[in-house]
């Protein structure tokens, strides 16, 4: 299932995520998913991410969630997800996952995946690791870039992509495969998120996977997602700021300033019934004076994004679960 939704502006800036992996590592062992090594005798199955779903509703939420934490009790995890089916009235005009596809179209965001298996069927030991590319990809995505419809090329099973050196080398998760199902994890991995053109490393812990069909060719969005905890602090620090360059870009191009002249309250300048109007009236609060700062952006949305997770097991949850949908279609590069 790819989701081509119309969301909110702050549950879409919260996950519209233009995905790709750094950092790296297993962080406990795979607990559930193996012993946490992978056997090097496997091959190379290599791929490029094709989708990125973001959920639509609180039911798609839970199926894009995972088990974080490891408590079994406790259901499967995606509190940044659940905020999506809360909060997707507030400005249901703003489409980012369109502008998330797109990158992914034009092949602004290309996040490699090689998952190497001793057999794609039943394995254990298995590894999936995850790479940025650089821009030198065949065949062009695009044949005419100023037409979407012409895009998608380079996802045709047949791209060839080449792994960024700059970029993660060892971002990967350890698991198994149970009649083509790959589960893996926990480990860490860094998410690059880019929001509405804003870019910002996301560090995810207790990071997990799970491929519902593993093939050569690659594999379906249905029951593949991956997912983790995003630590308060992060949030604080780099999702939120990001939110609020998110909000401003909507804002500034609905409520433009007058040649000449400046927003004055309490119209702003603001076209009724554009998006911008609609976040002036959500985030232009106090004071009210036709510009909104990181700090009414927090007021809104932090009353939503409470942790759900602990990382420290100090028995304080200081962390947010996410979860989202990947696709991945078969690609050729040389894996580092």
């Amino acid at each position: 299932m790819r989701l081509a939704l119309r969301t909110s502006a702050l549950a879409g800036a919260i996950l519209s995520l233009a995905l790709v992996a750094c950092g790296g590592g297993d962080d406990d062992g795979g607990d559930g998913d193996g012993d946490g090594t992978i056997d090097e005798s496997g091959a190379n199955h290599t791929y490029v991410v094709s989708a990125i779903n973001l959920p639509e509703n609180g039911t798609e939420a839970m199926q894009l969630g995972l088990d974080i934490d490891g408590k079994a009790n406790d259901g499967v995890d995606n509190q940044l997800g659940s905020v999506i089916g809360s909060i997707g009235a507030l400005a249901p005009d703003l489409d980012l996952q369109a502008s998330l596809d797109e990158s992914v179209d034009n092949g602004e965001l290309a996040l490699l995946v090689n998952v190497k298996a001793t057999d794609l069927v039943n394995a254990n030991g298995v590894g999936l690791w995850v790479y940025l590319a650089t821009d030198q990809i065949t065949p062009a995505p695009c044949t005419d870039p100023a037409n979407p419809a012409t895009c998608r090329k380079h996802l045709e099973g047949t791209g060839m992509f080449s792994v960024d050196s700059a970029g993660p080398q060892d971002a990967k998760l350890a698991g198994r495969i149970m009649a083509g199902k790959f589960t893996g994890g926990p480990g860490n991995v860094t998410l690059r998120i880019a929001l509405a053109g804003t870019p910002i490393e996301l560090p995810l812990q207790k990071a997990r996977a799970e491929i519902s069909m593993v093939s050569d060719n690659g594999w379906p969005a249905m029951g593949s997602k991956i997912g983790g905890a995003v630590a308060q602090t992060d949030i604080n620090t780099k999702v939120i700021p990001a939110i609020g360059n998110t909000v401003r870009s909507s804002y500034e191009e609905g409520c433009p300033v007058p040649q000449g002249g400046t927003r004055t309250p309490p119209a702003c300048n603001c076209a009724d019934g554009s998006t911008g109007k609609t976040m002036q009236t959500l985030f232009d609060k106090s004071p009210k004076d036709c510009e909104i700062t990181d700090a009414e952006v927090m007021s809104v949305v932090g009353g939503f994004l409470t942790p759900d997770i602990d990382l420290d097991g100090d028995g304080t949850n200081d962390a947010l679960s996410l979860g989202l949908g990947v696709t991945a279609v078969k690609a050729t590069f040389t894996v580092p």
